[in-house]
């Protein structure tokens, strides 16, 4: 049978989660990574100035409305600067690259 023609049983058999699994393995030897990966990173790059910009513009408005400067800004900017390095923190343990 040529390689191009796979039938529904040869189709079930290459579905099955220990073959996932090799494969997933061997995709993140080879250094490639799948959409869900992609579109998890590219979501963090595009969240990470959300996560540090939110809580930093609130501590100055804090700060401005009571006098307070600069307390509230650097409280804000750690808490941003902290929510990210645990956001990225879990999607590299998630996606295995770090343990």
């Amino acid at each position: 049978m040529p390689e191009d023609e796979i039938n529904d049983s040869d189709q079930l058999r290459l579905n099955t989660p220990a073959n996932q699994s090799k494969l997933s393995n061997k995709e993140k030897q080879s250094g490639n990574i799948s959409w869900r990966q992609a579109m998890a990173t590219v979501g963090l790059a595009l969240a990470i100035p959300w996560m540090i910009g939110v809580p930093t513009l609130i501590g100055w408005w804090i700060d401005k409305r009571y006098a307070t400067a600069p307390l509230w800004l650097i409280v804000g900017l750690v808490a941003g600067l902290l929510s990210t390095a645990v956001n990225i923190t879990q999607l590299l343990r998630r996606f295995g690259q770090f343990k």
